[in-house]
């Protein structure tokens, strides 16, 4: 009959469709085990893997099973953001809340991690937001695992290598004085040519050495890392910046007059001074100041680069000497 017909081409279509999803059901398995990445799918409403491939235990010694009542998170020892400037974060709180609130972009980190034999290795992990199909609304995440230990370790001995050679400040990463003053000069041949004109500012934390004794060290090691970082967001890539010594900061700001310069200085100055350093488990906070010395040339003067930081200094002097927490400016100057 006509009902018997329609009722065995459609077992037969349901037949074929499920042979079909069998297949590729087979074939991402294949490909899930026989990769050296570790797949996975992560529930952030549990914190646990929905779904981890079998690659997981060479990679950390557990088994999918084992993985699974687990929170990742527990074996993390250090987490460095590759999508910010490889960033050190101590805490996940702030970046999950950014991806649950509809934060879709791809998320790439490395992380150090105690395996189940309590070896310590760098991880890669690359992922995108799990949807949820109903509600859109992101309740995890899927990527992969890879060991980069081997990266990490060669990467960390080509900055040692910079670092002995002297161009790299071990604290900050920045340049040192030396290549900075190189690229200084190298500016203002360029502004010559270009004609335009360069700035310079030298900054530096105010009380530094007394924040240290009354504080400690460690203190100072934060301000002067929170200042590096907000010299890095606040300016161009085209912009040069050096650790010079101590607390002090030097930054060049190609083809910028020094009224605009001054803005940008005045309003990194601004963000540091309102910033809090949190010194530990009772949430108490110190803030601290820097002072600032800015000087500028165009093209049509004849000045070296030693020229313009001494300029820059004695303006930083000046700052210093007249209450500090300030920009002390100096119109174009002429050193004919």
């Amino acid at each position: 009959s006509p009902c018997i017909k329609n009722l065995y081409f459609s077992n037969k279509k349901a037949d074929s469709y499920s042979q079909k999803i069998k297949k590729l059901e087979a074939e991402i398995a294949l490909l899930t085990n026989y990769s050296t990445d570790t797949i996975y799918r992560l529930d952030y409403r549990t914190m646990k893997y929905d779904y981890i491939s079998s690659a997981v235990e060479k990679l950390l010694g557990f088994t999918p099973q084992e993985m699974r009542k687990i929170n990742f998170r527990s074996l993390i020892l250090e987490t460095r953001l590759v999508t910010d400037g490889l960033r050190t974060v101590s805490s996940f709180d702030e970046l999950e809340y950014k991806r649950k609130n509809g934060d879709v972009g791809k998320w790439q980190a490395d992380y150090l991690i105690s395996t189940k034999s309590g070896q310590k290795i760098w991880v890669s992990d690359v992922s995108l937001p799990w949807l949820d199909e109903k509600s859109g609304r992101v309740i995890g995440s899927v990527g992969s695992l890879r060991d980069i230990t081997d990266r990490v370790k060669m990467e960390n001995d080509l900055l040692s290598n910079f670092e002995k050679a002297g161009t790299l400040d071990s604290l900050t990463g920045l340049i040192s004085k030396q290549v900075f003053f190189n690229e200084v000069e190298y500016e203002l041949k360029r502004i010559k040519r270009n004609k335009t004109e360069v700035s310079m500012v030298l900054i530096d934390i105010d009380g530094l050495a007394q924040l240290n004794h009354e504080i400690g060290s460690f203190f100072g090691d934060k301000a002067i890392l929170r200042v590096t970082d907000n010299l890095k967001k606040s300016l161009r890539e085209t912009d040069i910046i050096a650790r010079i010594d101590g607390g002090t900061f030097a930054a060049l700001l190609p083809e910028t007059a020094v009224r605009t310069a001054f803005n940008v200085v005045e309003r990194i100055r601004e963000n540091i001074s309102a910033a809090e350093i949190k010194l530990g488990g009772d949430n108490t906070g110190v803030k601290f100041n820097v002072s600032c010395g800015l000087a500028s040339s165009s093209f049509i003067e004849n000045i070296t680069a030693t020229d313009l930081y001494k300029l820059a200094d004695n303006r930083l002097s000046l700052a210093k000497r007249t209450g500090r927490s300030q920009v002390a400016i100096e119109e174009i100057l002429s050193l004919h």
